[in-house]
This record gives structure tokens, C-alpha cells and sequence, in this order.
């Protein structure tokens, strides 16, 4: 008997193989989950965002100062607008970097799997204080780093995506902005002290700082030995995305952002990054000058490898023991020297 299939399902197979030039019914699942991904993270999506976190009103988003703050909210809005749960606390978006109440926090949202392990996309949404001269005194931090922040919420709304299309990630999925990353990794420091999960069941990191910026569809990722796994997930899903990876040329930036902290920890973990440029550090560094295609094609590449690494077989790493206290060496009292007895001349 013939098999008849809906006007539907051959149109939507037809789509979803046009979009990616390959032939119809050939794995349908996998060429319709890439599709999702693909019109889910754009580049006018990605755009919006940079330009918004990246705007004069949010004043630089120096870590310790209202705009920091003020970015924060922003960033937690975004979350709560794509309906990711608070990830901090059952009821908190809000993880405190440090003591200082004028410090903004780390922002975390999780979307829930089922599988064991979890799978962090993380980015750093601070950059660095006004200048108090000049006309131009705002450092809004376009590409550095708005870009990997546009980033993460990208990721985040596909996984939202393909998890209400029925082809959701395997296991939980965390996502964080950290603050203080141009303060020295505060952020990223502070959570690897005070994890929201056990670090030892972190299958991988997922970490965006700078990626807007370079030649078209080329990015960096360095990782090293501990990265590993993180890079065979990416190197599969760059099947699908066809970008120029361009892997562990600069082990120079393994602790210069932050995945530092968790890679010290020996959690997989990676840096998506391009070369420094001229707008590095500058106040010149404005969304005018991103090309928002190639941060939507990382976060492309981020969301479907993390979709894969979720899926995969995952045995938790033991914990790194803790260094055994050593005791202090007891002191033994040395007896109190005296002078040796004078015989008694009246003794025979």
C-alpha cells in the first residue's frame, strides 16, 4: 500500500531542507532541528541586542557602579522575556560576586533536562568605567563584550525553541552572564567557589567573549587538553554551520577570560574569541562596527553543539580532593637550664 503523506509534512521537510541545501527526507529530525536553530539565531536578532546592551544608557557597565546594575536587570529581563527559569536560587536570577553592594551580580538562568550533567553557555557582560575627558568619555563595549552576551540569549531562546518543538537538549542547560571579567575574572571566580551545581558534573562551558569582530564566518576557540570534549562537540556540529574554526592557537587565553576558572578547576570548557583589534578597549568599540552574522553563527554553532553534547553518554568526574590540613608540628618545651649543684664544703 502507498504510504500518503500531509501537504504539511512534505512542505515543511521541503523548507527545512532548501534552508540547508540538502536533500529532502535526508534525516529529517537533525535537518529540521538545525533550521530551528538557524531562524531562531539572527543576525538582525543579535543586533538588537548588542545595540541595546551596548547603548550611551547603559553607561559602560563598569562591574562596581549603577550600570552594572542597571545591565543586570536588563539582561535578567531578557531571560525572563524568553521564559528560562531563575538559576541562582529556586527563586533568584542573582548570584552575589562579592561583598560590595555597589558590585553588579552574575546573572544565571537554567532551561531543565532530564539527563545527568549539565552544560553551561556563559559570557561576561561588564566593560570598563567612563573616561572623565574627552568628547566621547562612554566605553560602550560593543564587541567586547555585548556581542557574547547577545550570544548567550540567542542560545538560550533556541534551546527554548527546540525544546517546545519537541527536540529539546538532553540534559539542564545553565546559562550566565558574569560581571567583573575586566576586573579579573571576579565573576566566573566567584561562581567557581560557590557553584549552583557540582562542577564535577559539568559536562562542558560554552564561553562567548568577543565574537562579532574578524574575518567573515572565522572564530578562535582555545580550550587545551581540558577542553577537549567540548571541541569534538563543536568540530561535529560545525558540520552543519561551516564556520573556519580555528582551534588552540593562542593557549595565551585560557585564563585570560572566563572559562580560566573552571578549566582550573578541570572542567571542559572553551573560549570563543577573535584577534584583539583596533576598537579593543576603546571607546570607538560601538555596535556600528560588529558584524552581527558571524556572532549568529557562533551562537549557532554553540546552541547545536550543546543540543548534542547533551544527548551524549556522561559518566560525572570525580571532585578534586581537598589538601589534607597539615598539623602544626608540636613544640616540646626544652627544660629550663640550670647550674650545676656546688658540693657542700661542710660534707665530708
Amino acid at each position: 500500500m502507498m504510504k500518503l503523506f500531509s501537504t504539511r509534512s512534505i512542505l515543511s521537510t521541503a523548507i527545512f531542507a532548501g534552508l540547508l541545501g540538502k536533500p529532502a527526507y535526508a534525516d529529517d529530525a537533525k535537518l529540521a532541528t538545525i533550521a530551528l536553530i538557524k531562524s531562531t539565531i539572527t543576525a538582525e536578532s543579535v543586533r538588537s541586542d548588542v545595540a541595546e546592551l551596548s547603548s550611551d544608557e547603559m553607561g559602560g557597565r563598569f562591574f562596581r557602579s549603577p550600570f552594572a546594575e542597571k545591565s543586570a536587570k536588563w539582561i535578567q529581563a531578557q531571560f525572563e522575556l524568553i521564559g528560562v527559569a531563575p538559576g541562582a536560587a529556586s527563586d533568584s536570577f542573582r548570584q552575589p560576586v562579592d561583598k560590595n553592594p555597589e558590585t553588579g551580580p552574575n546573572i544565571i538562568a537554567t532551561y531543565p533536562g532530564r539527563a545527568e550533567g549539565f552544560i553551561i553557555v556563559s559570557s561576561h557582560y561588564d566593560h570598563l568605567r567612563p573616561k572623565r575627558t574627552g568628547e566621547d568619555k562612554i566605553f560602550n563595549g560593543a564587541d567586547d563584550n555585548a556581542s557574547g552576551v547577545a550570544g548567550t540569549l540567542a542560545v538560550a531562546r533556541a534551546i527554548k525553541a527546540c525544546a517546545k518543538a519537541g527536540d529539546g537538549a538532553g540534559c539542564t542547560i545553565i546559562f550566565i552572564a558574569f560581571n567583573g571579567e575586566e576586573a579579573g575574572l571576579l565573576g566566573s571566580s566567584a561562581y567557581t567557589k560557590s557553584p549552583t551545581v557540582p562542577l564535577g558534573e559539568i559536562r562542558g562551558l560554552f564561553n562567548m567573549d568577543m565574537i562579532s569582530r574578524g574575518p567573515p564566518r572565522q572564530i578562535f576557540i582555545d580550550g587545551g587538553k581540558v577542553g577537549e570534549p567540548v571541541v569534538a562537540a563543536l568540530k561535529k556540529a560545525n558540520e552543519s554551520i561551516g564556520l573556519k574554526l580555528r582551534l588552540d592557537e593562542h593557549p595565551d587565553w585560557l585564563d585570560r577570560s572566563d572559562q580560566g576558572p573552571f578549566l582550573a578547576k578541570k572542567v571542559p570548557a572553551v573560549l570563543f574569541s577573535v584577534e584583539d583589534h583596533e576598537d579593543y578597549h576603546q571607546v570607538s568599540d560601538q555596535v556600528e562596527k560588529i558584524d552581527a552574522s558571524l556572532a549568529a553563527e557562533v551562537a549557532q554553532l554553540v546552541a547545536l553543539a550543546a543540543i548534542n553534547m547533551s544527548r551524549e553518554p556522561f559518566t560525572p568526574r570525580a571532585e578534586a580532593p581537598k589538601p589534607l590540613k597539615v598539623a602544626e608540628p608540636v613544640k616540646i618545651a626544652e627544660p629550663a637550664k640550670t647550674e650545676p649543684t656546688k658540693p657542700d664544703p661542710a660534707i665530708p
